[in-house]
């Protein structure tokens, strides 16, 4: 089966932890902070550099994908990608655009005819908090109105140059502010990343609705929602809105989004 193992950087430290070649990652034993019903798991790494400074790294570890995947890669790019290798190369297309993304360290998959057999993708954390958490702790309606005026804005230019997905989920969102310069925003589990020279109103609405979902009325208020639309569009797009309002309502019907709306109660006036 072909196998492919690409290190970007940090490659002293990882021969020292054993990540230098697919049979150590298969092998290492971390601090595991998500386990996905043994399909995949991510293990949170905690290294020290050569001047002694600390960092974390996430690695990600997909031991039984889905078929599914494999043979969407194959139609789209004529040969079997992993989900890692996607992501990894999402990262390179978010970067080229001149959004942020948590450097990628190293990546390797093990590849079948239709499907991956097993593939690993190994980076640092994101700085910041996740949007979920900064707008769950943040009450201060300037500092919030701050940070979703420029989130409003970021999205747009990120659909406006040709990308989409429909993970944009506020924990895939983190928020990064610095004393008084600007927030900036860094995303995270790209896998899916839709690359086009045009992004359509359909694909807008589906990717607003699943921010939206993900940021129950406990966290946002309705005054909120208006106005980050309208930062978005420019103005109220009321056939905008209501593309987002369908999409919410489908997506609302799986028991995963459900969740979300568990809080109804506003935070915000």
């Amino acid at each position: 089966m072909p196998q492919r193992l690409t290190i970007n950087a940090e490659a002293p430290l990882l021969r020292r932890l054993g990540l230098d070649t697919l049979a150590g990652v298969r092998a290492f034993r971390g601090a595991r902070v998500k386990d996905h019903h043994g399909r995949r798991d991510v293990l949170r790494i905690e290294v020290q550099n050569p001047a002694g400074a600390w960092r974390v790294w996430f690695l990600k570890r997909t031991w039984r994908p889905y078929l599914k995947d494999g043979l969407t890669s194959l139609w789209r790019r004529g040969a079997v990608w992993s989900v890692s290798h996607c992501e990894a190369e999402h990262a390179r297309v978010l970067e080229r655009a001149g959004f942020l993304t948590p450097r990628c360290l190293a990546w390797g998959e093990e590849v079948g005819l239709l499907r991956e057999k097993f593939s690993f993708l190994l980076t640092e954390s994101a700085p910041g908090v996740p949007l979920s958490d900064f707008l769950a702790r943040c009450r201060e309606r300037a500092r919030r109105q701050c940070v979703l005026d420029a989130l409003a804005r970021g999205l747009r230019r990120f659909h406006d140059a040709g990308l989409a997905t429909p993970d944009l989920f506020t924990r895939h969102i983190f928020v990064e502010t610095v004393g008084e310069g600007p927030p900036k925003f860094w995303f995270i589990d790209m896998a899916r990343l839709d690359v086009r020279g045009r992004v359509s109103l359909r694909r807008r609405a589906r990717d607003l609705a699943a921010l939206n979902v993900t940021a129950p009325p406990g966290l946002v208020s309705a005054r909120e929602r208006v106005r980050f639309l309208k930062v978005y569009a420019g103005r109220l797009d009321k056939a905008l809105a209501r593309r987002i309002a369908r999409r919410m309502e489908h997506l609302l019907r799986r028991r995963r989004f459900q969740d979300f709306f568990r809080n109804n109660e506003p935070n915000v006036k």
